[in-house]
């Protein structure tokens, strides 16, 4: 029998029995979700050391940078516009203040003007500093070897931050990022860029140069989440310190702490960062406004703060209702051109967005996509793929018809010559023909009661010990069995009226998911997963009539 969602079930628990000793020392509970996940203990226990020589070049790198400040040079902050490379650019700048840096100049590129440290970039450094200076990339570079040996020839010193996979050859200059070391441990591979440059500041407090590195975890915190790196025990250990820094209201931004006031937020969790916060930055970048992004994270004038505040919540609004009409105009297209994949390519779109609607036709088709905005010359965009296909897979067969492509599993950006917009369209179509997708799995993680959740505060204290979810953690899933009683629509779904556990929210996700009135007294078997502890979040994942 087909559940609501279409997922196939896979019941953890009764594949996975936690040892006696997990039990003893845990309880049930706890045992069982440390098992499900292969973790020996709960991420807030463990001990990490980092000693300088965990990161590659960090060395070299932090001579490069206190040389540069040492000797009065210009030094350039080179960055991205999505919210690591925005938080991490933001970093740098307030801790090379720290050090005593006078000329210090952060610079993001918008969207519009192409992803990555790129030769106009470094061409245009040189007119403004005729003599020279430091570059320091950040959250992009690795791969970029053409344009670190142009800087070099110069007359730059680079360096670079960044946590993306490098390529075959790697640019001639300090490149601090674990991926390229096969001896990094595996959970600093999973930080992102923002992390990284945290890791430095903590690194020049050994020195002696700073005091106070961890007044920075604010945005370790928000940069992790909204990149959507692993919550690996480093990062969980970081964005759990960092969410209770801005918990407390303790931010290294004028920008940001306007910003927690406007929302009345207190006790953040990941969810409120990844779904409040989060998109409101990206708003900047997605509206060709990053400048603005980082201008807003850097500031300290409370007035110029407020204003970019109000801007950053036109510009956000504006991009909500932007995305609405393109998802349904894509939608519409699919209505009148189905097929087992979609490309849909459109001069109206704006670069920013593309990654979001594609996520939505995924979520909503369950097929493929590939969305790009044109400017007549070059397509631009991202695709989206449901889980049981790896979109890389597909595209590493088409490399040959893109002139950038890059990603992961599920998710990854493209650009394609116009001139070749057809070619590619038929090639992903047939590509796409040789592949099954698979029905996507929902892991069930133990059987419990909604009620007992609410009863039992021995179960939140448990389930805090696992928090913050994310990424490569996920939230908790339980399954539990009652009668529906009622349920109404809402904005994002449903609200499920439960017997014995009361009121449930359902997400469709705008997939045209439709519960017909004769469920209404029906004994359904549910999942739900607890999505924060905070004031108990709880979301309906999946159900089935019994």
């Amino acid at each position: 029998m087909r559940t609501f969602k279409g997922y196939r079930w896979r019941y953890l628990f009764l594949e996975r029995r936690p040892p006696e000793g997990f039990v003893k020392q845990y309880g049930l509970l706890l045992a069982q979700l440390l098992v499900n996940r292969g973790l020996e203990k709960p991420p807030s226990e463990e001990k990490l050391l980092l000693p300088a020589s965990s990161l590659p070049h960090l060395e070299e790198a932090t001579a490069k940078i206190l040389k540069a400040v040492e000797e009065g040079k210009n030094i350039f902050l080179f960055g991205d516009y999505d919210v690591d490379g925005l938080t991490s650019t933001t970093l740098m700048y307030k801790v090379l203040k720290k050090i005593g840096a006078k000329r210090v100049f952060p610079i993001v590129p918008e969207r519009s003007e192409g992803y990555g440290i790129l030769p106009p970039v470094v061409e245009k450094l040189k007119k403004f500093s005729p003599e020279g200076g430091l570059i320091v990339v950040l959250d992009n570079g690795t791969k970029e070897v053409e344009t670190v040996k142009l800087a070099l020839r110069l007359g730059f010193d680079v360096v670079i931050f960044d946590h993306h996979t490098p390529g075959e050859v790697l640019p001639p200059t300090p490149l601090v990022n674990p991926k390229i070391s096969p001896t990094s441990e595996g959970y600093l591979k999973d930080l992102s860029t923002v992390g990284l440059v945290y890791l430095f500041a903590k690194y020049l407090e050994k020195l002696g140069y700073i005091e106070g590195a961890d007044s920075f975890l604010d945005l370790v915190a928000l940069g992790t989440i909204a990149d959507v790196s692993p919550l690996s025990p480093l990062n969980a250990k970081l964005v759990r310190r960092g969410l209770k820094a801005l918990s407390m209201g303790e931010t290294s931004s004028v920008g940001l702490r306007h910003l927690l006031g406007r929302l009345n937020l207190s006790q953040i969790g990941e969810h409120d960062v990844a779904f409040k916060l989060a998109p409101r930055l990206n708003a900047f970048g997605r509206m060709e406004k990053a400048r603005r992004g980082l201008k807003f994270l850097i500031t300290e004038d409370e007035r110029l703060a407020m204003k970019l505040l109000e801007e950053m919540e036109e510009l956000n609004t504006r991009r909500k209702s932007l995305t609405e009409r393109a998802a349904r105009e894509v939608l519409e297209y699919y209505e009148k051109n189905p097929s087992k994949a979609l490309v849909y390519v459109s001069p109206k779109l704006r670069k920013g967005i593309v990654g979001i609607i594609a996520g939505r036709v995924t979520s909503a088709l369950g097929i493929p996509s590939v969305i790009m905005a044109t400017d007549g010359q070059m397509a631009v965009g991202s695709s989206r793929s449901p889980q049981g296909l790896n979109i890389v897979k597909v595209l590493e067969r088409l490399s040959p018809l893109m002139e950038r492509w890059g990603g992961h599993a599920q998710a990854a950006g493209l650009s394609v010559r116009c001139d070749r917009l057809e070619e590619f369209k038929s090639a992903f179509q047939s590509e796409v023909e040789n592949y099954e997708i698979e029905t996507p799995t929902l892991d069930i993680d133990y059987y419990l009661q909604p009620s007992n959740l609410r009863k039992r505060e021995k179960l939140i204290e448990d389930l805090k010990r696992l928090e913050p979810y994310g990424a490569g953690n996920p939230p908790p899933t339980f399954v539990f069995e009652d009668i529906l009683t009622d349920f109404r629509e809402t904005r994002y779904g449903y609200a499920l009226h439960f017997e014995r556990n009361g009121k449930i929210y359902l997400n469709t996700d705008g997939n045209g998911e439709y519960i017909p009135p004769t469920y209404r007294g029906r004994r359904l078997r549910v999942v739900y997963s607890v999505r924060q502890t905070k004031g108990l979040k709880l979301q309906v994942e999946d159900f089935i009539v019994l």
